[in-house]
């Protein structure tokens, strides 16, 4: 329930004396429990009542029900309890943000003890609206759809309202990650994209529907684990362009060859096209698939799922940019050597054999090696 509820006859005890809970005295616990809530504090209402007399040992003890012991309460007060975030959750919901990922409260605690905290951490910003758990069971599909497309905090939230709003973010294309811990929240870990269970405070049901266990139950370590993922994703794409750009330089050579009928020698023999491709391809493309992730690539948005590795970007790239100009090099290396040695200005019908070809070719594998 969102408002506290004392079944039977409250009372509420001041200054030792046991008055009537009336409508006065509920407005000021309500009060004083909201002030304390905006603060972020979460309180708990302390009730006292004597035993009912089924509850004495002569009745069965099926008969001592919550119903038969929570009536005729008197209330002594309210517990407020500080629960801060972690110091280092602000950072990280902030870097969130800067990488296109939106964040979603879902909570049992009391919807402006919530709203509190998220505001304090960055979550939500401006008007906010609090979904509880009662709202959210009167809502079809497509008012929840509606509502989670603006700012929204669910509060006095069951297990069981996570999984709707999982399956809710997916009908809206979106990809969804999930965090929880108990044997409720297994659900919509396993219907999320990403399930994240928590590690020390997690059950093993939770643990075992989750794709990944945060071992120290950090908020901040997902963020992490993003920048690693986008930064493994990000190496990869560098040695693949890396690799296939290197192709072309290996390859005009002997394009050159063929479409002059031999006139042009070939720039780079087969050991020293096979020397790149066991030396200057393997060695730097491992260094960088080892790369740490760059500056900025957090501020960067989510890529599409259906984007692929390699796609045509990275082979334009490869083909039309960096591969002409690493051949370009090759060969203006290459011919530098017998320009320079008695063939200036000649392209054609230059020897293929000697000291000086082999030179030249020399100069045509540092060219490449430069250029890589």
């Amino acid at each position: 329930a969102e408002r506290w509820h004392f079944p039977g006859s409250p009372t509420i005890r001041i200054n030792g004396e046991d008055v009537p809970l009336d409508d006065t005295w509920r407005e000021q616990v309500m009060a004083t429990n909201d002030a304390y809530a905006r603060q972020g504090l979460r309180v708990l209402a302390v009730a006292a009542s004597g035993v009912p007399e089924v509850c004495s040992g002569l009745q069965p003890v099926s008969a001592c029900t919550p119903e038969s012991v929570e009536r005729d309460l008197i209330l002594l007060g309210l517990i407020a309890m500080m629960d801060p975030p972690r110091p280092e959750v602000v950072d990280a919901v902030a870097r969130t943000r800067d990488a296109g990922i939106r964040v979603i409260m879902i909570t049992g605690d009391y919807g402006l003890t919530a709203e509190s905290i998220a505001r304090r951490i960055g979550i939500v910003r401006g008007q906010v609206r609090t979904i509880t758990g009662v709202e959210l069971g009167h809502m079809d599909d497509q008012e929840l759809e509606e509502a989670l497309s603006e700012e929204v905090i669910f509060a006095r939230s069951a297990p069981e309202d996570k999984l709707r709003v999982v399956n809710a973010l997916q009908s809206m294309g979106e990809i969804v990650a999930v965090t929880g811990d108990g044997v409720n929240d297994a659900p919509a870990l396993k219907k999320a994209d990403i399930g994240v269970a928590m590690g020390i405070a997690g059950t093993d049901v939770a643990k075992e529907a989750a794709d990944m266990i945060l071992t120290d139950d950090n908020f901040a370590s997902i963020v992490s684990a993003v920048e690693e993922g986008r930064g493994v994703y990000a190496n990869i794409k560098k040695f693949t362009t890396y690799i296939l750009t290197s192709n072309t330089p290996e390859a005009v050579p002997f394009i050159l060859f063929v479409l002059s009928g031999g006139a042009i020698p070939l720039a780079l023999t087969v050991l020293q096209i096979l020397a790149i491709d066991l030396g200057t391809d393997i060695v730097p493309a491992l260094a960088l698939g080892a790369d740490p992730p760059e500056p900025g690539l957090m501020d960067k948005p989510p890529r599409s799922r259906r984007e692929h590795v390699i796609n045509g970007p990275l082979l334009r790239r490869a083909y039309l940019i960096l591969g002409p100009v690493a051949a370009l090099a090759a060969m203006a290396a290459f011919y530098y050597q017998y320009w320079t040695n008695g063939f200036a200005g000649q392209f054609v019908n230059l020897p293929d054999t000697g000291p000086l070809y082999r030179s030249a070719t020399s100069m045509a594998l540092a060219g490449v090696v430069m250029a890589q």
